[in-house]
């Protein structure tokens, strides 16, 4: 019995410690990149600096049923990302990052 209590224990604080470590992490990328309201928005388009995320929603042709939600335009390193997140027709949930001038995709290292 009390070596399930010890195993317990362990367990929760390798879990606590990870998400104390994902937390910084997350932090981390939020201080290396600017986001963009999104009143700032429509005149980066409209000077053609930036595409709009519905064109480059309809690029992605995406799965009948997906759906994209949580988009926010941030400048990373000087050039403009879309980040967003799909929910496909089964619910699973994938998160993209596209360069908002082309639709190329931001791999986060480049």
């Amino acid at each position: 019995m009390k070596k399930n209590t010890a195993n317990i224990a362990i367990f929760a604080l390798l879990v606590t410690a990870g998400l104390a470590l994902a937390g910084s992490a997350g932090a981390y990328a939020q201080r290396s990149q600017t986001c963009i309201s999104n009143e700032a928005i429509i005149p980066l388009v409209k000077a053609k600096k930036i595409t709009s995320f519905v064109k480059i929603e309809r690029k992605l042709r995406l799965q009948k049923g997906a759906k994209t939600y949580g988009q926010k335009l941030c400048e990373v390193k000087g050039r403009y990302v879309y980040f967003f997140k799909v929910v496909d027709s089964y619910g699973r949930t994938k998160k993209f990052a596209l360069y908002a001038d082309d639709g190329s995709p931001y791999k986060g290292n480049d």
